[in-house]
C-alpha cells in the first residue's frame, strides 16, 4: 500500500450526486480513505465543456499502486467528471 493524493474537478451541477459516486468507486476497490477535504465551488483557468465552474474535491488515500489505473479507468467513464489528478504523497520525515 502506498500513500496518494487525489484532487478531483466535478461538473457544478450534479456535485453533490458526483461526490457520492467518487467515494462508491473508491470504496469498491477497498481504498482507505485518510483524509477527505471539499474544496467547493471554484472558478476554472479555462472553460471545460462550456462551464467556468467547478466543484473541487481532495483526498488522501492509502491504494495499492496497481489499483490506480483502475480506477483512472471508472473515472474516464464519467464524463460529468472533469478533471482528476493521483499523486504519490512523499512523506516528510523531521529532525
Amino acid at each position: 500500500m502506498k500513500s496518494y493524493e487525489l484532487t478531483v474537478i466535478l461538473k457544478n451541477v450534479e456535485a453533490e450526486s458526483l461526490t457520492a459516486k467518487v467515494k462508491e468507486i473508491l470504496v469498491k476497490f477497498d481504498v482507505s480513505i485518510t483524509k477527505e477535504d471539499v474544496w467547493g465551488l471554484k472558478r476554472l483557468a479555462y472553460p471545460i465543456q462550456d462551464d467556468r465552474d467547478g466543484y473541487y474535491l481532495y483526498f488522501e488515500l492509502d491504494i495499492n499502486p496497481d489499483t490506480v489505473a483502475k480506477i483512472t479507468a471508472e473515472f474516464k467513464l464519467i464524463s460529468s467528471i472533469y478533471r482528476y489528478m493521483f499523486i504519490e504523497a512523499t512523506k516528510k520525515e523531521t529532525a
